[in-house]
């Protein structure tokens, strides 16, 4: 009888572990920087802590290869190397590739067929909040850009002029070339993320009328095409 006691006490420290753990993942924001720049090649270099840093993840992108590295406070636990594909590499599995994007096309169709007026202004509504919690504190951008059409250059610099309302911590100096095609960055961030905001705002999204009534139903069509 002790011994399924002892194992019912386990579990129920293991529960309690994982909720605690699972608490402190909504409560405690992740903080995050990056630094960027395309000049040719792209290359980038970023951090994610949480617990104020006690676990954090960088990576760096070269030119050829992706470098991950998971530390627990200043100790490397593990790295993982990825090597960047170059674009003069022919790709592999072209037809894999064509019913992918086939796929995906299907895929954005049945999405269609969702979405109304009320739920492109929920939709909407809650990107907005997303979009606020995600953004960063600090935005630095400059460099220069242009398009081979200079009408989409100009349409980018009227985009950028509203960006710079968006975040008045931030600093933006973009210059637009009308005469060449050109892309030049210099790009960094700092911000944080609170998990359990945006589950919370996730959650009275779909939990609103409007878009539970429009994913249960299209979830009943899909079984009911599926059997049939």
């Amino acid at each position: 009888m002790w011994v399924v006691l002892l194992i019912l006490r386990i579990i129920l420290y293991l529960l309690a572990a994982l909720l605690l753990i699972l608490i402190t993942l909504l409560v405690v924001p992740f903080s995050y920087r990056g630094e960027a720049s395309v000049y040719g090649e792209v290359s980038f270099n970023y951090r994610v802590g949480w617990f104020w840093n006690l676990i954090n993840i960088r990576g760096t992108k070269g030119e050829e290869s992706l470098k991950t590295e998971v530390f627990l406070s200043n100790k490397r636990l593990f790295t993982v190397k990825t090597k960047v594909r170059s674009e003069d590499e022919p790709e592999k599995d072209d037809d894999k590739e064509d019913k992918k994007e086939k796929k995906a096309a299907k895929g954005v169709n049945n999405l269609k067929s969702m979405f109304d007026t009320k739920v492109i202004k929920e939709g909407f509504s809650y990107l907005k909040k997303i979009i606020k919690q995600i953004s960063p504190k600090y935005l630095h951008l400059q460099g220069t850009y242009g398009f081979d059409d200079p009408s989409i250059t100009g349409m980018t610099a009227g985009f950028i002029y509203t960006l710079q309302g968006a975040w008045p911590q931030s600093r933006i100096q973009l210059q637009p070339c009308f005469t060449e095609e050109i892309l030049e960055l210099e790009f960094k961030a700092t911000g944080s993320i609170s998990v359990g905001t945006i589950v919370w705002d996730t959650a009275r999204f779909v939990l609103k009328k409007d878009i539970r009534t429009k994913i249960f139903k299209r979830n009943k069509k899909v079984k009911l095409k599926s059997k049939l």
